[in-house]
Order: structure tokens, then C-alpha cells, then sequence
């Protein structure tokens, strides 16, 4: 083997090292941790999430307006097991990018009457969200999970 083909194949190796340690630096530096503390626990109460939707019969609607970046108006409706209009619900929404808490927001909702509810939300960037809302009745609670495409 020639001293040059040694020599290409050394650079390609270091270059291939090289491209490892900077994976594992830049991983290193925007790992955030736990994304759920108990994986095993949260898994096994989906289940139960479920079967609480099941006997509720609760229902979310939530508005199919283009969602674009910036702060803008998010509309949902919340039906009862009988398809009337979930009056006297409390509700609360979230948004997060999928795998990340860096952009978590909330924002305060207001209810508009017959089962419907506005929220003011801000996308800061483009691309999918996951939106929770949390409605509450009572003592019935349930969680709506909902993701959606932010345009800019």
C-alpha cells in the first residue's frame, strides 16, 4: 500500500472520529434530562386515562383554523356524552414541541358559551405542536390531546 492511500485512509478515519465526538458533544449539550420520570407508570395509566374517556363520553372539537406562527385565537367546543354542550367546564391549555420542554406554554382560556372556549396562544416557531387541553367538570377531569402543524 502507497504512503499516500495511508494517508487518505488516516484523514478519513479522523474525520469519521471527529464527526463522533462532535455527535456526542452537541447530544450532551441539549439533552434535557427525564422526559418522563416513571415510563413504565405512565404507560400503564393511559389505560386508565382511556377507560375514564370511555364512561365520560366526553368529546373535544377543536377549531381547524390554519395555525401560523405568532400569537393568535385557538377555538374548541367540549360535548357532553349526550352531545350537548359541556356548560360549567373548567378548561386549560398547554402547547409543546414533541420531545422537548424548552418552548412549554400555557395559556388562560375563556369560556364563550354553549360548550365553546377560546385560549390566546403564541407558536413561536413553525412546524408540530402537541396541544393539551384539560377540561374539567366537577370532579371529572379529563385530558384531550391533540397535534397540530404551526405554518409560518
Amino acid at each position: 500500500m502507497s504512503l499516500s492511500l495511508k494517508a487518505v485512509l488516516a484523514l478519513a478515519a479522523l474525520a469519521a472520529l471527529g464527526a463522533v465526538a462532535a455527535a456526542i458533544v452537541v447530544g450532551s449539550r441539549t439533552f434535557e434530562g427525564t422526559v418522563v420520570s416513571d415510563p413504565y407508570g405512565s404507560a400503564t395509566h393511559f389505560d386508565e386515562a382511556r377507560h375514564r374517556a370511555e364512561a365520560l363520553g366526553w368529546t373535544l372539537s377543536l377549531e381547524a383554523a390554519p395555525l401560523r406562527v405568532g400569537e393568535q385565537e385557538i377555538r374548541f367546543s367540549l360535548l357532553g356524552k349526550d352531545g350537548a354542550p359541556l356548560d360549567g367546564a373548567d378548561a386549560r391549555v398547554t402547547a409543546s414541541r414533541p420531545g422537548t420542554a424548552r418552548q412549554d406554554r400555557a395559556a388562560a382560556v375563556r369560556p364563550e358559551g354553549a360548550g365553546r372556549f377560546a385560549a390566546r396562544l403564541a407558536f413561536p416557531e413553525p412546524g408540530i405542536w402537541d396541544v393539551e387541553i384539560r377540561a374539567a367538570r366537577g370532579a371529572d377531569r379529563l385530558d384531550f390531546h391533540r397535534r397540530v402543524q404551526v405554518e409560518r
